[in-house]
């Protein structure tokens, strides 16, 4: 596997979505979303298991079809809309330690960016093995600068809105901004397990293509996913016959 260490794939989706009700097992073009995460990961060669931290036995079920474990189900305290994602990794950490072994490596990955690939997986390992980092986040270029961004106060008043040394710039003369995009989390198991940070001085980023890392979040997010798959998967089809 990955340069003889023992990696661990964590899956999360919980069962209760505001944004998109029922959001990780909606159909779309056909599969449920979670699908293609679980399609991605199996094309990726470096996890030595592969586990499902869910609430929903709806859910479970579905990665079961399609050949992941949920050797658990996660408690209900875990999946709420406040519920903190590092709180569920560390709970599927005990349970793995408890119950299989401790890891040298652990990856976890949300089902709501379908356009993440196998190739992604293994670039996040690229950048982990080059800078021998503790943390891998994957990000993306921002679609707007971030100088042209900021908070409002109560009135709105847009005094200071942007900081004097970027006003009236082209954007072409602006740094580059980036954003996280929800699509690779990869950390040493020792160093989540007791920092639970990711920004600590040994993290490192993996710039994914803006195309690739759409995080479902809103119906309008779930509607532009859809067209695009539709999309991709012509191109597919037309080019697999295309000699």
């Amino acid at each position: 596997m990955f340069k003889n260490k023992k990696v661990l794939c964590v899956m999360l989706a919980r069962g209760g979505s505001r944004g998109v009700p029922g959001k990780n097992i909606k159909l779309i073009n056909g599969k449920p979303l979670i699908y293609y995460t679980i399609e991605a990961v199996q094309n990726c060669e470096y996890f030595d298991r592969v586990i499902l931290s869910t609430d929903s036995l709806e859910i479970a079920n579905i990665a079961n079809s399609y050949g992941v474990e949920t050797p658990f189900i996660r408690p209900a305290r875990l999946a709420g809309d406040k519920s903190k994602a590092s709180d569920a990794i560390e709970h599927a950490l005990k349970w793995i330690e408890e119950n299989d072994k401790k890891y040298d490596l652990v990856q976890y990955i949300f089902p709501t960016a379908p356009f993440r690939t196998a190739e992604d997986i293994y670039n996040g390992f690229d950048v982990f093995r080059k800078n021998d980092a503790d943390m891998v986040l994957s990000v993306c270029e921002t679609e707007h600068p971030m100088f042209w961004e900021n908070t409002l106060p109560e009135n709105n008043s847009m005094k200071n809105f942007v900081m004097k040394k970027y006003r009236n710039k082209n954007r072409q003369l602006l740094p580059n901004s980036y954003r996280l995009n929800g699509c690779i989390f990869l950390a040493k198991w020792d160093v989540f397990y007791y920092k639970k940070d990711w920004f600590e001085q040994n993290t490192f980023a993996y710039i994914m293509p803006r195309e690739r890392s759409i995080d479902i979040d809103t119906p309008y997010d779930f509607q532009l996913a859809e067209i695009l798959m539709k999309e991709r998967d012509e191109h597919r089809h037309s080019t697999a016959f295309n000699f």
